[in-house]
C-alpha cells in the first residue's frame, strides 16, 4: 500500500522528532549532576505521601527507597506498593532513581519480582549486599562463591536493564569492605549491570590514612551510585557524626569519581548516629543536603 505524506504531516513529524531529541538532550544534561537523595530508612515513620512532601520541603532531588523486609516497600507487596510509593514521590516533582534491597544472588525468590516492578517504573539502580567471609580460612578461596552469586544477579539486572550496586561496609569479615575484593569480583564478572554503591564513610574507615585515595581511584570506573556519611575516630572504631563534621573527605571522593569516570549517579545520604526526637532528623537531613551540595560544587559537579 502506498502512503502519501503531506508537507504539513512531514513538518509536524519533524518538529515532534526535534522536540523529542531536545527533551532527550536536556535529560542527558540534567543527569550530569548527581541527584541528592535521602535513604528512606531514616524516614521510615512517614507514609508515602508524607515521605514525598517532606523530601520536597527538605530540598532533596529524590528518594532512595527501601524495598526489603521492614522497609517502606515489603518484597511480598512490591508489585502493588512500589508503584504507589513512586507515584507519590514523582507527584512532588522528585525522583526515585534507586532502591535499596538485600539481594545478593539472582536465585533469591524476591529478586525477579523486585526488579520487574522497579524496571516497569523506570528505576535504573538498585543497591545490593552484603556478603560475609568465613571467620577462618583464606578469603581468596571464598571469592568464587560470591562471584557466582553476584554473577547470577548481574544477569537478572541485565534482563531488566538495571544496574546493581554492591554496598561496601566497614568491619569484620565484610565482603567488599576492603574494596580490592569488590574490584576483583566486578572485574571477574565483567558486566555493565554490576558495579559499586560506593559508601565514602565506610571506605574512609577501612582506608584510614591514605588507602582510601588508592581505593577510590581503583574503583572509580565501577562506581554507579554513592552513599555518604561522616565519622570521627573513637579509639579504633568510627563514631558517626553529621556530614561535614567528621574526617571523611567527601568532596575529594566526588572529585576523583567525576574526573576519572564522569560520575553522575544518585547519591544517598545516610545517618548512622542517633537523632531524637523524630523531628530532629528532618533538620539533620536539611543540613546534610546543603553540605553535600557544597561538596558537589567543590568537586566541580554542579
Amino acid at each position: 500500500m502506498k502512503h502519501n505524506v503531506t508537507r504539513r504531516q512531514f513538518i509536524a513529524a519533524t518538529v515532534a522528532a526535534a522536540a523529542l531529541a531536545t527533551r532527550k538532550s536536556q535529560a542527558a544534561a540534567e543527569t550530569k549532576v548527581p541527584l541528592v537523595c535521602i535513604f528512606s530508612k531514616h524516614l521510615q515513620f512517614l507514609e508515602y505521601p508524607e515521605l514525598a512532601k517532606t523530601s520536597k520541603k527538605l530540598g532533596l532531588d529524590g528518594v532512595d527507597l527501601t524495598v526489603r523486609e521492614g522497609g517502606h516497600v515489603l518484597p511480598e507487596n512490591v508489585a502493588e506498593d512500589l508503584p504507589r510509593a513512586v507515584e507519590a514521590v514523582r507527584a512532588e516533582g522528585l525522583e526515585v532513581p534507586m532502591i535499596t534491597t538485600r539481594l545478593c544472588t539472582g536465585d533469591d525468590p524476591d529478586a525477579r519480582p523486585i526488579l520487574e516492578a522497579a524496571s516497569k517504573l523506570g528505576i535504573r539502580y538498585f543497591r545490593i549486599g552484603g556478603q560475609h567471609y568465613n571467620e577462618v580460612g583464606n578469603p581468596l578461596e571464598q571469592l568464587p562463591k560470591f562471584i557466582e552469586e553476584l554473577s547470577s544477579l548481574a544477569k537478572l539486572a541485565e534482563e531488566f536493564n538495571m544496574i546493581a550496586g554492591y554496598h561496601n561496609h566497614s568491619g569484620y569479615n565484610n565482603v567488599g569492605g576492603q574494596l580490592w575484593d569488590l574490584y576483583r569480583i566486578i572485574e571477574e564478572i565483567g558486566s555493565d549491570h554490576l558495579g559499586s554503591n560506593f559508601d565514602v564513610g565506610h571506605a574512609k574507615a577501612e582506608g584510614g590514612y591514605g588507602s582510601w585515595q588508592v581505593n577510590a581511584r581503583l574503583m572509580a570506573l565501577h562506581v554507579k551510585m554513592m552513599a555518604v556519611k561522616d565519622f570521627v575516630w573513637e579509639k579504633d572504631k568510627p563514631r558517626w557524626v553529621p556530614l561535614g563534621e567528621g574526617i571523611v573527605p567527601t568532596a575529594e571522593f566526588l572529585r576523583i569519581f567525576r574526573e576519572q569516570a564522569g560520575f553522575a549517579g544518585p547519591i544517598s545520604m545516610h545517618f548512622e548516629y542517633r537523632v531524637s526526637p523524630r523531628e530532629a532528623i528532618l533538620e539533620e537531613i536539611r543540613k546534610a543536603a546543603l553540605t553535600l551540595r557544597g561538596d558537589l560544587k567543590k568537586a566541580g559537579s554542579s
